[in-house]
């Protein structure tokens, strides 16, 4: 017998027993935690772990971009900055 991993996304769920989740901003499945997350297409619900783990990555991305951006100004005055 093999455990399934319970799913990253949770679409069609408004009309369903989940449906309480409006209420709170989320909701507890299979033993995960899920919130709505508002700003995507069809307001999926979202295991926490992965909006934590995506998160952490969005936020990496993001000082790699000034991480750059700061070498190439350094760059550009002569390294005078």
């Amino acid at each position: 017998m093999s455990i399934k991993e319970p799913p990253e996304r949770i679409y069609g769920w408004m009309n369903t027993q989940l449906s309480l989740a409006r209420h709170s901003g989320g909701c507890t499945y299979n033993g995960h935690s899920y919130l709505i997350d508002y700003s995507a297409k069809g307001q999926p619900l979202v295991r926490v772990d992965v909006i934590n783990r995506e998160s952490k990555e969005k936020d990496a991305k993001w000082a790699a971009v000034r991480q750059a951006q700061k070498e190439a100004a350094q760059t550009a005055q002569g390294g005078l900055l």
